[in-house]
């Protein structure tokens, strides 16, 4: 064999393990490793610390597991988030990086989009109403725990972020005549305009807003963005929508805004705590709460792409050719210098 691909988190009832990796990568001479998660940096390293491609899950690369990759080349992240990956020392010690930037969009927005009309319906609560009081749904009873329900052409949706994801949830949410705001610092307001999204900051969003979404990256600044004070900031008749990362929200403090009636409810497809799950999570107790299991991602479509696009991009690299989803574009002439070897 001439190369070694190490494919991290793998279990035989998981939907990564595929044979994929070893039809494609095996016809260019390499061995295919699988391991289960890893669940320490010392586990990562003893089990990557040889390969020459490595296709990640959800391990964490972080700076000491990369400076003890000897023969790494590429990282191709499965997915689109890069939680606990080192970018920069991954760049100084030459190793591409790709993730998955195109994936999933539609799925998420529509998700997104899902838990939103759910809310906004009280969908949930209907089912228990129709469970504890029958089909006499007119009576005063049934009605009491709907109240108050608004119609959604008069209502505000607050984007939380405005990439890719957040841009294909846009025509949706217009579809139902939503009004939309969107708060980026990191982008020109222009970028929002031209979807016809009002951009805002912060504050105004917060205050405006019947539905807020959030559509950001897990990192240091946005750990906890939402908190007690930005709740306090939401009408007590919004509901948050959570797609993103579960520690973009602090938890208590959701459960804290909630319980208490500072706003309505939330559309929650991750938690802070995913692997192992919490069974004694307080949120589950809420009915004004939709939990789903980060499944957000899924179709069959989309679950074809992310069994088969890092592996592409393995395969190219193996190959003598550059990746076409680069995270880090400017470790080429790192890369070129610690391998000697120019890539096409």
């Amino acid at each position: 064999m001439h190369f070694k691909v190490v494919v991290t988190m793998i279990d035989p009832q998981h939907h990564f393990d595929t044979p994929y990796e070893e039809e494609v990568l095996g016809k260019l001479g390499a061995e295919v490793i699988k391991y289960k998660r890893c669940a320490t940096e010392e586990e990562v390293i003893a089990a990557c610390h040889d390969a020459d491609a490595i296709i990640n899950v959800f391990e964490p690369f972080s700076r000491k597991v990369i400076e003890n990759l000897s023969k790494c080349k590429i990282i191709s992240k499965v997915g689109t988030g890069l939680d606990g990956t080192d970018i920069n020392a991954a760049t100084e010690h030459g190793i591409v990086l790709t993730n998955l930037p195109e994936w999933c969009n539609e799925e998420v927005s529509d998700h997104a989009m899902t838990l939103l009309l759910a809310c906004s319906r009280k969908i949930f609560k209907m089912n228990k109403v129709v469970v504890k009081v029958g089909l006499n749904w007119w009576s005063r009873e049934a009605r009491k725990p709907l109240e108050p329900m608004f119609a959604l052409r008069t209502q505000t949706l607050g984007l939380v972020g405005f990439g890719k994801i957040a841009h294909t949830l846009v025509p949706k949410a217009k579809a139902f005549s939503l009004r939309l705001i969107a708060y980026d610092p990191y982008l020109p307001p222009s970028e929002m305009e031209k979807h016809r999204v009002k951009p805002v900051d912060f504050d105004r969003l917060l205050q405006e807003s019947d539905f807020v979404s959030l559509h950001v990256p897990l990192t240091e600044e946005n750990y906890h963005m939402f908190g007690l004070e930005q709740f306090k900031r939401m009408k007590p008749t919004a509901y948050l929508i959570n797609t993103a990362r579960g520690a973009i929200v602090d938890e208590k403090a959701l459960y804290t805004a909630v319980s208490q009636g500072w706003i309505a409810g939330a559309g929650l497809d991750v938690l802070e705590k995913e692997q192992p799950p919490d069974p004694d999570n307080p949120l589950l107790e809420l009915d004004n709460v939709i939990i789903t299991p980060h499944n957000a991602s899924y179709s069959e479509t989309s679950f074809w792409e992310i069994r088969r696009r890092p592996v592409d991009e393995v395969a190219r690299v193996l190959q003598g050719k550059w990746p076409i989803y680069f995270v880090n574009p400017e470790v080429k002439e790192k890369f070129v210098q610690r391998w000697r070897l120019e890539l096409t």
